[in-house]
């Protein structure tokens, strides 16, 4: 029996007694040898043959509506003709809402763009390799793979299915970008492409991530008043969960107010509530779930003590939607956040640098009144 195989090209099943027509044998007249090992067994055996059937990576895009964006995009960056090569390809192909939550909305907004960033930006999305869901370790982060400007892309893949009448989750993460079960492993002549709902972003060092972002301006003055600004340069992971210009305004602080802080006089907590000494993305939680613990914050989605101000943790609640969340560690109520935010819409979230990520989050976590140090013989500031 001949069925047609999304993951690649042809299956096979052969059945021993059943094979006797005479196109079948010419089909296998090439593999007798290894069907002779496998077929009368009575087992599936999968073959993964070429077909000339299958458009090529610049093809499928152009007939694609939901992808005419992304199309409109490698036009203007002169990437056509390389992805109608014979490649292998990997294409994290953005769907057009992707491009409409930046503000893209029709294809000349590509024609106001530097050619040559473009090209670049577009390029990190392709690998120079054929990768399947298949191919990913199952259940797991982080798994690095090598793009088109020799930069990692960070791949995870969540499969799970809870019960038999469950429906099958298998949603494929690239750097914080979705692809779900039903636009993966779209098989092509030079390639595969997956669907993703955010087009991947990249800088050099967090620290570019936020200047280049006017809407950052007072948390960028924020950290260096701090003295945590340069360790955004630094190649040491940070995941910066950073309150944009409006999160300042709401909480009555301004421009002014920032250069006339005194770090001394607060306790650590004040800045680097928002800094994570780590690499995390979003969707790392949708894969490995809520941590073990007690109480709706004492089982969050993760938890992590504030470096130089232990007592009190940085946190993601497992609600929905998600709150970035600060938890002192002891009574008078351990379980319950002194503070939460809400994360800023997801194309302002999973910004991946060299160094880091940044995720955009809508309010501050700590106030400075909250942070005053007033008996340093209960403080652990470094």
């Amino acid at each position: 029996m001949l069925t047609i195989n999304k993951r690649k090209t042809v299956r096979l099943k052969v059945h021993c007694p059943g094979w006797a027509g005479a196109k079948a044998m010419r089909l296998l007249a090439l593999l007798l040898s290894v069907l002779c090992f496998s077929a009368c067994n009575n087992k599936d055996l999968d073959l993964y043959v070429e077909s000339d059937n299958y458009s090529n990576a610049a093809d499928f895009i152009g007939n694609n509506y939901n992808l005419s964006l992304f199309y409109a995009a490698l036009k203007q960056a002169d990437l056509l003709d390389l992805l109608k090569q014979e490649g292998p390809y990997t294409l994290f192909a953005p769907n057009n809402k992707a491009f409409n939550d930046l503000g893209i909305v029709r294809a000349s907004d590509f024609a106001e763009m530097n050619r040559d960033s473009l090209r670049q930006s577009l390029l990190y999305h392709i690998l120079p390799r054929r990768l399947y869901t298949g191919d990913v370790p199952v259940n797991t982060i982080d798994n690095k793979y090598i793009n088109m400007v020799d930069k990692e892309l960070f791949i995870g893949y969540k499969y799970e299915k809870v019960c038999t009448e469950c429906l099958i989750t298998s949603n494929l993460y690239v750097n914080g970008s979705k692809s779900v079960a039903t636009t993966q492993n779209i098989v092509l002549a030079n390639g595969v492409l997956h669907m993703v709902d955010k087009v991947l972003k990249y800088h050099k060092t967090v620290q570019d991530i936020l200047t280049a972002d006017p809407a950052y301006s007072l948390f960028v003055a924020f950290l260096k008043r701090t003295g945590d600004w340069d360790r955004l340069a630094q190649p040491a992971f940070t995941t910066v969960f950073a309150p944009d210009n409006a999160a300042f305004e709401k909480a009555g602080i301004t421009a002014s107010d920032i250069a006339d802080l005194d770090p001394g006089q607060y306790g650590k907590r004040l800045s680097r509530v928002y800094l994570l000494y780590n690499h995390f993305f979003l969707s790392d939680m949708s894969i490995y779930g809520q941590l073990p613990g007690s109480g709706y914050y004492g089982s969050p989605f993760y938890r992590a003590r504030i470096v130089g101000d232990e007592l009190y943790y940085f946190g993601i609640s497992a609600s929905t939607p998600m709150e970035p969340f600060i938890i002192h560690s002891q009574a008078p109520n351990p379980n319950g956040p002194i503070r939460i935010s809400n994360f800023q819409p997801p194309y302002r979230t999973d910004h991946k640098a060299d160094n880091g990520i940044v995720h955009g989050i809508t309010s501050l976590l700590v106030l400075p009144e909250e942070a005053l140090i007033k008996d340093k013989t209960h403080t652990d500031q470094r």
